[in-house]
């Protein structure tokens, strides 16, 4: 089976920043994790409660990291009347769920137990004032809106093409186009995103795709599938029989 190449200004493997970050939740899960075992050790459970919620974070972010970096979603693909959907690994939002779940315990409590002047708390060398209390109320704000947003999707995100357009979904929101309403794919977001399929739209915003080689066995068998499907109408029905998928795994489409 041949591989097609990738879009010209796709990058290949993960970026430099992914390995930084997921290095950094690696230590922040294990400093955690001995915060709150230092905490019962020290029969303290309101600070085992924060450094266990911060420790289920951090960890919950590795878990997700890593399989964003390391799984394909080729298993996760179907096809139906609506037409082809690849989908990104559902165990993504799992893992995100438990990283907003613990992110959002151990901030409410440090908050809530700072304001009743409690100070044996973990992370203590970076102060119980103002900076740390800030950095809780954001990180319990962020929590808070992204797990209520995960809750509503149930899913990390899904690319869906069909014989009318496409629809793409991620934990935040839900964005159509029809094909007579596309002018062109490209793989150059007006906003920094890497690996991106771009639908460029005649009177809206661009359809944006970022990370679009993590939806499917070969990313770059779903660039080109978008534009082949695009290209020639003529092809449409197979986006609903199975043939599409077909050709998606098996890499039958010309760059172009």
């Amino acid at each position: 089976m041949r591989s097609l190449p990738g879009p010209p200004k796709w990058v290949t493997g993960p970026s430099p920043l992914a390995y930084v970050g997921f290095l950094i939740c690696i230590g922040a899960a294990l400093y955690s994790a001995a915060q709150t075992v230092v905490a019962l050790r020290d029969s303290s459970p309101l600070a085992a409660l924060i450094a266990g919620g911060l420790a289920l974070f951090f960890s919950g972010l590795v878990v997700a990291l890593a399989i964003s970096l390391l799984a394909r979603a080729e298993s996760h693909a179907g096809w139906s009347s609506s037409g082809t959907t690849v989908r990104l690994n559902p165990s993504i939002a799992w893992s995100y769920g438990v990283a907003l779940f613990g992110g959002i315990v151990g901030s409410t409590c440090y908050l809530a137990f700072v304001a009743r002047g409690v100070v044996d708390l973990p992370f203590a060398a970076a102060g119980g004032g103002g900076a740390t209390r800030y950095l809780m109320a954001a990180l319990l704000a962020i929590c808070a809106i992204s797990l209520a947003a995960l809750l509503r999707s149930r899913e990390p995100g899904f690319l869906r093409v069909g014989i009318d357009g496409i629809t793409h979904a991620d934990m935040f929101r839900t964005r159509t186009a029809c094909w007579v309403d596309i002018v062109d794919i490209t793989d150059e977001a007006e906003k920094k995103a890497r690996n991106p399929i771009v639908f460029t739209l005649k009177d809206a915003k661009q359809v944006v795709v970022p990370n679009a080689d993590r939806y499917a066995s070969s990313g770059a068998a779903l660039y080109w599938m978008t534009r082949h499907y695009w290209r020639h109408p003529e092809d449409r029905d197979e986006l609903t029989d199975g043939r599409a998928l077909d050709r998606l795994r098996d890499e039958q489409f010309e760059p172009n």
